[in-house]
């Protein structure tokens, strides 16, 4: 009970309490050394995050060097269903203000806030007054056809991922710090989209996607391995795992998938609107990266990102289901 008193008391005010805190946090999140691919050992914070930074600037620039008559010809021989006129047109609506003040409701309390260090409950407190502001920020955007600067920036930090060697570089796991402002707009077009995604994407892909769940997958492998009796036919199970999936989406490539499944052309304008010359810092050991510019990836904190993720994964699956019964 002490304990529970002396945090209700203190926990949030400037009082050594807090600093330990704040201390302890650091401590945990600290990256103490790395090692470069030579094999030799960095403990330098500034080398630490130079060494970040090059990774994520290698990450971020695009690999895409197949012309757009490549894509259209791959994506055409694939039977993608399109949407209803009515469905494009709800998507292509223009927005309003009491739409924005409904995603900022729906905003969760508590999190981390972006470069700007405006939090959710921020915005949620002050809705009223700044939602005629960023719809027409957001309008003016679209028509100029680029975000302000500040709605393009980012802070990724590191999280170490579970059993991997601290000192390799590929052992942390980013994660985006975006300004409330572009995630409520990101948020606003994921609302629109996952209302539809449904009748885009087959049932096979459960991830992210409304009423579907990854337990129907689990209970479908295990019927195939059951039903399987016949001891003259080999079974074999192939499990992949996409390494930085969401962060190798090429942008050109995700267009053209949403122009083949019918998406309007104003909501595609939202979309590279989104990703229109977006830059992040990588934050380590309190030390902050210079900017590095994305050119590829489906940024990690959108609410849109795993829709985006499952439309532009969609015509390869769809391929391997056509190759079902044949060598690909």
């Amino acid at each position: 009970m002490y304990v529970k008193q002396t945090y209700f008391e203190f926990g949030d005010k400037p009082h050594k309490l807090l600093a330990r805190h704040l201390r302890k946090r650091e401590s945990d999140r600290a990256i103490h050394a790395i090692r470069s691919d030579s094999g030799l050992l960095i403990n330098s914070c500034k080398d630490i995050n130079t060494a970040f930074r090059q990774l994520y600037e290698q990450l971020y620039t695009s690999q895409c060097n197949a012309l757009p008559e490549i894509m259209q010809d791959f994506l055409s021989k694939c039977n993608l269903p399109t949407l209803a006129q009515k469905d494009r047109t709800l998507l292509d609506t223009d927005l309003t203000c009491p739409e924005l003040i409904n995603i900022i409701r729906s905003l969760k309390n508590g999190k981390s806030p972006g470069p700007d260090g405006l939090c959710n409950e921020f915005y949620k407190k002050f809705s009223s007054l700044l939602t005629p502001y960023l719809l027409k920020m957001f309008n003016m955007a679209l028509k100029d056809g680029a975000l302000p600067q500040t709605l393009n920036e980012a802070t990724v930090t590191l999280i170490p991922k579970n059993g991997k060697d601290p000192e390799l570089v590929s052992s942390y796991r980013p994660i985006s710090l975006l300004n409330t402002d572009q995630k409520i707009l990101a948020k606003s077009f994921a609302r629109r989209l996952s209302s539809h995604i449904g009748k885009l994407v087959h049932p096979d892909q459960t991830g992210f996607i409304p009423a579907r769940h990854a337990s129907y997958n689990l209970r479908c492998l295990f019927d195939i391995i059951y039903s399987s009796r016949d001891p003259d036919k080999d079974l074999v199970i192939l499990s992949l795992d996409a390494e930085k999936a969401f962060d190798c989406v090429e942008w050109s490539y995700l267009y053209a998938v949403l122009s083949k499944f019918g998406v309007g052309p104003k909501f595609v304008s939202w979309i590279q609107l989104l990703y229109s010359n977006p830059c992040a810092r990588i934050l380590t050991n309190n030390t902050l990266s210079e900017p590095i510019k994305l050119f590829r990836g489906t940024r990690q904190g959108y609410a849109l990102s795993p829709l985006l993720f499952d439309l532009a994964l969609e015509p390869l699956a769809e391929t391997i289901r056509k190759q079902r019964n044949t060598w690909l």
